[in-house]
This record gives C-alpha cells, structure tokens and sequence, in this order.
C-alpha cells in the first residue's frame, strides 16, 4: 500500500520502537496502516497481537485480533489492581501473554476509559516487573476521540472519561508520537469529505447544511441494482424494515445456521496448544465468536433479498473483488452447495460461500457462515467498518449520542450515494473536551511540521488552528491545555463575523458553532 505522508510517519515511528497514537477521521486508513504494522511485525518475528474494544471491530480488523478485555484476561475489570494482577499471574495463558508479548495494538481507543487505561497500565507493570509504561510493552493505540465514547457507569466517573485525559497520556505517547492521519480515502469526493469534516468537529458552515438538506427525500438513482441501504440509530426499526420487505418477496425461503468448526487444519505446535484447553474452555471461545460475529446465526434469504457482503473477497491474483459493506442482490443458489447466488453493484455475481473466522486464542476452532446479512436497513453499529456505495440515513431526532451522526454519515463514500430520512444539524453532538484535544493536537502538529502544509488538509482542520486557545508556552500545550467539563451541547447556528480588514463576510457563509 501507498502510505500518505502522516502514515509513512506514524509508521516509521513504529519502527524506531516508539508507542504510536494514531487518529484522524473514518476513512483516513487507520485500520490500514494497523494491518501493515502487524504484517510488519509479523515479518520480523515480533510477538504482535492486536485488540479491539469490541469483538466486531476486532473482527473486522483481521489480524487475528480479539477483545481487549480477552487479551488481558480482566474479565469484565472488576477490583482492585493487586486483585487482576493475582488474577492474571494465576492464569498461565494469560500470564505468558502479558510477558510474551513485543507489541500491543488498541484499536478503538475512544471507548477505552481513562479508568482502564490507568489499570492496564499498572497491571502491565507488576505482571511484567518493569516500572515502564505499561511494563515496557511497545503500543499502538488507534482511534477517532470524535466518535464514540466509552460506555462507562455513573457510579464511576473514570469509566465515563477519556484515555487521554489520564495523567500517564503524554508519558505513554510522546507528543511527535500522537498523529493525525488528515488524507482521506474512503470519500473520493472533496466536497462530501469536506462536509464531513465540519460535522466530526461540530463546525457545519450554513452552505454545508443547505447542501444536505437538498439530500432529504431525494429520489433514488433509476440505475441501481439495490435500493441504498437505510441506516438507523435504534436496532427495533432496522428489524421491523427488513422483516417486511423479506414478507413482501413471494419467493421460496432459505435458511443458513452459523456452525462451529473444530477441525481446522493445525501444526503440530498448535495441536499442542489445543491439548491444553478443556471442551468447556473451547466451548465458551465459540460462544464468544458466535457474539461478536456481525452475521447473523440464522441467515433467512430469498431470491430478490437485498444483502451486504461482511468481509472482503479477493481474487487468486490478490485483487478485491468485493469489499466490506458491498450490496446486492440475491440471484439464486449454486446447484451443488446450496449457497446463495448474489449480483452486485459493481456488476460482479458470484456464490456466496461459508467464511470460517478462526479463533485467535484456541488453534484449530472458529464459527462457519454464509458471510451476508440482510441490508435493506442496518444498525449504524452494524455498519462499523463497511464502506457503502450507497445509503438512506436517519440522522434526526434518533440521534442520541455523540459522534453519531458523523459516524452514519461517514459510512458512504460519496454525496452520489447518499439519501437522507432526515438531517437536523441542531442533533449533531460532540464533546468538548474532544475538541479541546484536538485543537491542541492540530496546533502541535502544525507548527512542528508534523503534518501536511496548511493548503494541503481539510479546510475545517485548517481553521481549527485558528481557535486553539493554549494555555502556557507550546512546549507543554498537551499538559497545559484547558480542557472543559464534559458538557454535551446541540449545535446553534450563528453569523459569521465579518473580516474587519476588507468588509468581506466570508461569503456570507454562516456558520454552526458550539454554544
């Protein structure tokens, strides 16, 4: 892959043996780059492993990766530090992870809460007698503070804030070390990009949010081979769309059952690893798989079904012949295999065979499925890490969390492709101490020429240069910058001042601000 500049960077840290924090809006090759640093590692006899805070981000990593929470052997995070160390230093799986391990990925660090922040980075200290962050291990840490946040308890403050507001932060991930990847893939369209932009950070300009209102209601392209897939914040209206058109088909009904597999092909070494699980062990890692597995475990198609392709399909000459969050249409079904049969939008059809998702803890286990999923709506959950041709999105009075509705909207690729239910830009939600954090960062990297030339990234990234307001000199802008309570605003729409120097109004654009 063709790395961009903040890419080729953030990786060349990585080689020098630096923890690396990358983050940066969907679709700026987070997930790439994790993928080639683990290719990396893997090369170089590194003991890599890979983590997410979910099981289907970690899913759709494809590294081998699991859940954070599996690779620590935490649990749920209950007690004390002595308590999980004692815990871990009694399980010798769990053990030998944590001293065998060169380098730790984090993928999704926005849900990672300053709580379990601070307690990994004192259970890798004593687990692996070494008083350096995190017991020494190398990290790389990915993720877009702009999107969600960690689902914590009121009860516990510390599990509601954020990893970066931890005093260790700046120890852990030195400032040249924290990189925003700016350079946008997914959208090809600079205009959508653009606007996107504006949306993560809560800075919609007036010509932005006319231009998406025009979206509503819009009228679908004649020319599709699938209606534009409907993304919805709440799973009962998802269900309740795809349960009905499923009805309205009139043809003959077919089911396929997630299976788990025990008999994938092992090494020797593996088959000795296997020996020392029990069939209770085996059995909960394919309970686990079963859960966090965005397929469902009774696939129901027909003929005419609308589907989504959950993994990504190459050629035996390596070309991606259908991607992640592809759609079409079901066919038929492979006389011999019984598998369904499915044309898509680029025009490629082809049998839908079962994908086997190994597991990365047990050898020779995993789950078995016809890798679809019914698609006329989605979750905008379930759509996490698919890139949509295209998509209708409610992004209404549903929203109800921050950064969601940049997350929908930042699923499809381009403003060809995008239909709106609805668009309020008052619903749109960010996080102030978000902002904070990257005003600074921006503000660092820009003067330490960390990142692109001003005239070379995004509009809104340029300005919010602009309105950092640093406290003490930028030796110590992280450490010194005033980050405001959490305090979660709907958005206002306020006239832009007029530039003093030539009486221009900036185009009389207006713009939606942060009360």
């Amino acid at each position: 892959m063709e790395l961009s500049k903040e890419q080729k960077i953030a990786f060349d840290k990585y080689v020098q043996g630096h923890n690396i924090f990358i983050t940066g809006p969907g679709g700026a090759g987070k997930t790439a780059l994790i993928r080639k640093i683990y290719e990396h590692a893997y090369s170089k006899f590194k003991d890599i492993h890979v983590t997410a805070l979910t099981g289907c981000a970690a899913v759709i990593l494809n590294c081998k990766a699991k859940t954070l929470h599996s690779w620590a052997g935490i649990g749920l995070a209950n007690g004390t530090v002595d308590q999980l160390v004692t815990k871990i230093k009694k399980n010798k799986f769990s053990k030998a992870l944590w001293k065998q391990t060169d380098i730790l990925v984090i993928d999704e660090v926005s849900m990672l809460s300053l709580k379990l922040f601070n307690l990994l980075n004192e259970i890798g200290k004593a687990v692996r007698g070494n008083n350096k962050a995190f017991g020494g291990l190398q990290l790389v840490f990915s993720g877009d503070f702009y999107q969600l946040p960690p689902v914590g308890n009121k009860d516990e403050p510390d599990t509601q804030r954020f990893c970066f507001e931890s005093d260790d932060w700046n120890t852990v991930f030195h400032r040249d070390c924290q990189i925003q990847l700016v350079k946008i893939f997914r959208q090809t369209d600079e205009i959508y990009s653009t606007i996107l932009q504006q949306i993560r950070e809560g800075k919609i300009k007036r010509k932005s949010n006319d231009l998406l209102l025009q979206y509503v209601g819009r009228e679908y392209d004649k020319n599709l081979i699938v209606e534009p897939t409907k993304l919805y914040p709440t799973r009962n209206k998802v269900e309740q769309i795809n349960n009905n058109k499923m009805s309205s088909l009139q043809t003959a009904e077919k089911e396929y059952e997630m299976k788990y597999v025990k008999d994938i092909e092992m090494t020797k070494s593996e088959r000795e690893i296997r020996r020392q699980y029990s069939e209770k062990d085996i059995q909960l890692e394919l309970d686990f798989l079963a859960s966090n597995l965005i397929c469902d475990k009774l696939i129901k198609a027909k003929i005419g079904a609308q589907v989504m392709c959950v993994v990504n399909i190459k050629s035996t000459e390596g070309d991606t012949l259908i991607c992640n969050g592809s759609q079409g249409i079901i066919t038929g079904y492979c006389d011999i295999t019984g598998s369904p049969r499915v044309k898509y939008n680029n025009g490629i059809e082809m049998v839908m065979t079962r994908n086997v998702w190994a597991s990365d803890k047990i050898p020779g286990i995993g789950i078995s499925q016809v890798p679809i999923i019914l698609a006329w709506a989605l979750t905008i959950h379930k759509s996490q890490g698919a890139t949509l041709d295209t998509a209708e999105i409610d992004v209404g009075s549903g929203i109800f969390e921050c950064g969601q509705t940049y997350v929908a909207l930042s699923r499809v690729k381009s403003l060809d492709g995008l239909y709106l239910t609805s668009f309020d830009a008052k619903r749109i939600r960010i996080n102030k101490k978000v902002r904070a954090f990257y005003e600074a960062l921006t503000l660092y990297q820009q003067e330490n020429t960390l990142q692109s030339s001003e005239e070379d990234i995004p509009l809104v990234i340029a300005e919010a240069i602009t309105v950092a307001q640093p406290i003490g000199s930028h030796e110590n802008i992280f450490m010194d910058y005033q980050y405001q309570e959490v305090e979660v605003h709907a958005l206002q729409l306020e006239e832009e001042k007029t530039d003093s120097n030539n009486g221009n109004s900036n185009d009389n654009i207006k713009v939606i601000k942060m009360k």
